[in-house]
């Protein structure tokens, strides 16, 4: 199988993902561009694993390939879908964790495959809960990525009604605000 590693070019760890995809006996090829389904076919590309990507996935791609695009997102879903989710869990005192999802036309509404409820304590910072979510989030997408590839992970709608999304622009401002950027404790934050 042919799988697309979907990330952006910002991030420390683009390999990470890709290498224990490879050791599944799988081939992979990552981008950082906004990803077309003529790209798809072009590549001739099976599944998508998207990890911190900066640009949604459209329609036509999910419909052409159902079921196999599957997004890490640094949330406990429904809660803090979009942006800065860490901070959010945070700041609203909502439920912190990660999550693999179905990618849809939505921002982070897709049916969940796995999730894992994280905690932090207040002498914890931005980088630090972040930092963490992405070591459990790793961690359960290795765990289940031999189930998720082959189509036998039980997947569940997330309740419409709860939960919370946050836009980038609703953290426009934020961070300039915080005394010590990514190094700001939680309980600066609270």
């Amino acid at each position: 199988m042919k799988v697309l590693y979907y990330t952006n070019p910002d991030v420390r760890d683009i390999d990470l993902i890709p290498n224990y995809i490879k050791k599944t006996g799988d081939a992979v090829i990552t981008t950082t561009e906004a990803v077309t389904l003529d790209y798809v076919i072009a590549n001739r590309v099976d599944f998508i694993v998207s990890d911190r990507s900066r640009y949604l996935i459209k329609k036509d791609l999910i419909d052409y390939l159902p079921r196999k695009i599957v997004n890490l997102h640094p949330s406990f879903l429904p809660w803090n879908r979009g942006y800065h989710p860490n901070y959010w869990s945070i700041k609203e005192n909502s439920p912190f964790g990660v999550t693999l999802h179905f990618i849809d036309e939505d921002i982070d509404t897709g049916n969940i495959l796995a999730q894992l409820q994280c905690f932090y304590n207040d002498n914890d910072t931005l980088e630090t809960t972040y930092e963490r979510l992405r070591y459990f989030m790793v961690e359960l997408f290795v765990d289940c990525w031999p189930l998720i590839r082959e189509g036998n992970l039980p997947d569940n709608p997330q309740q419409p009604v709860s939960g919370s999304l946050h836009f980038k622009k609703d953290f426009a401002g934020i961070y300039e605000g915080l005394p010590s950027g990514w190094d700001t404790p939680v309980r600066k934050i609270k």
